[in-house]
């Protein structure tokens, strides 16, 4: 019996030795996949060669999401959420996808509200701060971080950051209600529940009340060149329902703002205001409860908070705007790379009568430096010297006005470049870039212009442009549908045809082995929203040893942008618009 009995107790203790020898088994073997995902980001981070390629920082993404996803309770899932966090806020420095941001503070957010009393939750709501104010432009959520941090982590080392941060935020001004309150939503349902505004001496701003968030496109119709035709700044907010109570129509009739006009489409809520002249104005968004709000300056000399950046036009617009511009330009060039400046810059003057007007745009700038090509060559600088060279050639021999969406290395968002030419009321928008291929043997000339694209070629030169994947670039056709309807379609493709067959035609008499890529379609996220004929030219391969030599070249330049120059004018002379 006693035998039975030690030969029983010697079987627990060999099977509970066996359990705690598997469970530290397996705790080592999670302990290493946090160390192996931490070590990744770490060698990353050593290399920014690497960095600059977005499946480098993917495989890392998926290493920390799998950590994350799979081991919440272990006690490196704050650290693996923190982590997370730091490599989507980097890959945004370089991927400029607002999405990647927007990652970071979800990352961010999930550490701080699971993982309250670690070390890093204070870090974390201080960094989700920063994005929600540089990145976002979201004043509020920024605000509430900080007020967070002071008031639960008062003995943090983030509390200092925060009070600095919670210093340089804006307040938002007291507004008056025009149309009476809203009843309570059913959850889920998308309204707009009211409608807002108030006027001072200096602006009128006008905010939109929703039930929940919406997504929202901003864009501005000008008078026609005869002067006959409407001003307009209107708001598209997809899936909102307008409220029972809020009115279709409201007079204003101060500064610029005569009328606030809402209408339903199929896929959205356009709020228009109707104004009779093109003044400065500032977009935002807030929160609790989701917020648009809108200020529309009363003179193009007052100074409007600075939530949106708008573009510089080039020296020789009209004399009454060229002090302001440069005074901007000087700041601009003051700025830190790391924090772009965002300002407003007063409108240029209406067209003279029969004038014609085009924009030129020189791709990528400041922090968005596109494509790198041989010997360290970078696309922003070969497009804004080929840019400002175009943009004097046409004046001399079109004898036009031309305006630039940048005349520094600056960065711009995209959708503000075909904004900018909606906004002085453009006939042409040309926009130049150079090509990149993984394929360093890969050449030639091609230009592009709106629409639906099935080519894979042409969805990854998009997508290399648009600085979005390739899914996203999928998800950007489905609204293609709406814009396309008052897009300049037919115009862009003529325009692009004349420009692409003057270019290969001229350089082909000068230079060797010069490839005709052809016109190609593509949803091009710097040609959304363009009422003008708008065309995206890639003068060469930034990646091809041979044609990034070229491109170093000013006598390649000329020869190129006379090319473009002439291939205008064939388009100009087929609308009767030049003899």
């Amino acid at each position: 019996m006693i035998r039975i009995v030690q030969f029983l107790l010697l079987s627990c203790f060999v099977f509970i030795c066996g359990i705690s020898a598997s469970y530290a088994t397996a705790s080592a073997s999670v302990e290493s996949q946090y160390t192996a995902a931490r070590n990744a980001y770490i060698q990353l981070i050593k290399s920014p060669a690497k960095q600059k390629y977005r499946h480098n920082w993917d495989k890392v993404l998926k290493q920390l999401n799998h950590f994350t996803a799979s081991y919440p309770t272990h006690d490196k899932a704050a650290s693996a959420y923190y982590l997370l966090g730091k490599s989507y806020r980097q890959l945004y420095e370089i991927s400029r996808i607002t999405p990647d941001a927007q990652r970071a503070v979800d990352s961010f957010n999930t550490l701080a509200t699971t993982y309250h009393t670690s070390s890093l939750a204070d870090d974390a709501l201080y960094l989700q701060a920063e994005i929600q104010q540089d990145i976002l432009h979201k004043s509020a959520p920024a605000r509430e971080l900080c007020e967070q941090i002071i008031s639960e982590y008062s003995h943090g080392d983030m509390v200092g950051k925060a009070r600095l941060l919670l210093s340089k935020l804006p307040r938002d001004i007291a507004t008056t209600r025009f149309t009476p309150p809203q009843k309570k939503l059913s959850s889920g349902k998308k309204e707009i529940t009211a409608v807002r505004h108030q006027s001072d001496d200096k602006r009128t701003r006008v905010v939109v009340e929703l039930s929940q968030k919406c997504e929202f496109k901003v864009n501005t119709l000008a008078p026609s060149q005869n002067g006959s035709g409407q001003i307009r700044l209107y708001f598209d907010i997809y899936g909102a329902q307008i409220g029972n109570n809020v009115s279709s129509a409201q007079n204003i009739n101060r500064g610029p703002v005569k009328k606030i006009r809402l209408g339903r489409n199929r896929e959205y809520t356009r709020m228009v205001c109707d104004l009779t002249e093109l003044s400065k104005y500032n977009f935002f968004e807030l929160n609790d409860p989701p917020r648009i709000v809108l200020d529309i300056a009363h003179s193009n000399e007052t100074q409007l908070r600075a939530d949106i950046p708008q573009l510089q036009a080039v020296p020789g617009a009209p004399t009454a705007t060229t002090k302001g511009q440069q005074q901007i330009a000087a700041l601009l060039n003051k700025v830190p790379d790391e924090q772009p400046m965002r300002v407003n810059l007063p409108d240029v003057a209406r067209k003279q009568q029969g004038k014609l007007r085009i924009v030129v745009d020189a791709g990528h700038g400041g922090k968005d430096p596109g494509a790198v090509g041989y010997g360290n060559l970078y696309e922003k600088d070969v497009t804004l010297k080929l840019a400002k060279l175009l943009s004097a050639r046409l004046k001399k021999h079109l004898n036009c006005e031309v305006l630039m969406t940048r005349t520094h290395d600056v960065y711009i968002p995209l959708q503000q470049r075909t904004a900018y030419a909606n906004k002085v009321d453009a006939d042409l928008f040309i926009s130049i870039h150079a090509n990149a291929s993984t394929n360093k043997s890969a050449h030639g000339i091609e230009t592009f212009y709106l629409n639906f694209s099935k080519n894979d070629k042409a969805v990854e030169v998009a997508a290399r442009e648009n600085g979005m994947s390739l899914k996203e670039v999928g998800d950007l056709e489905l609204i293609l549908f709406d814009l396309m309807a008052n897009s300049k379609i037919n115009e862009s493709s003529r325009l692009a045809s004349d420009i692409q067959s003057s270019l290969t035609r001229t350089l082909r008499g000068k230079y060797s082995n010069i490839k005709d890529l052809g016109v190609k379609q593509g949803p091009f996220h710097v040609l959304l929203g363009a009422t003008m004929p708008s065309v995206l030219v890639e003068v060469a391969f930034i990646s091809n040893k041979q044609e990034a030599k070229r491109l170093k070249s000013q006598t390649y330049q000329e020869r190129s942008v006379d090319a473009i120059v002439d291939g205008v004018k064939s388009y100009l002379r087929s609308q009767k618009l030049l003899r």
